[in-house]
């Protein structure tokens, strides 16, 4: 994962995490996952649960 790019420099971006439970998180985004290409907060950069490439394949995510 990759600290900010400078590419939203000056603007806010909000974490793009989604729990399993559909959960959205609305906190800074300030890490760049390399893997899966999302924005994460300090928190959720560390935690594979809120990233869309840890997923089990077949699964989208959230509760259908």
């Amino acid at each position: 994962m990759n600290e900010g790019d400078g590419e939203f420099e000056g603007r806010e971006r909000a974490c793009q995490g989604v729990s399993r439970n559909d959960e959205p998180c609305d906190f800074p985004a300030t890490v760049h996952c390399s893997k899966c290409g999302q924005w994460f907060c300090d928190a959720h950069a560390e935690d594979d649960e809120w990233h869309p490439c840890s997923l089990d394949p077949g699964e989208e995510g959230g509760e259908a």
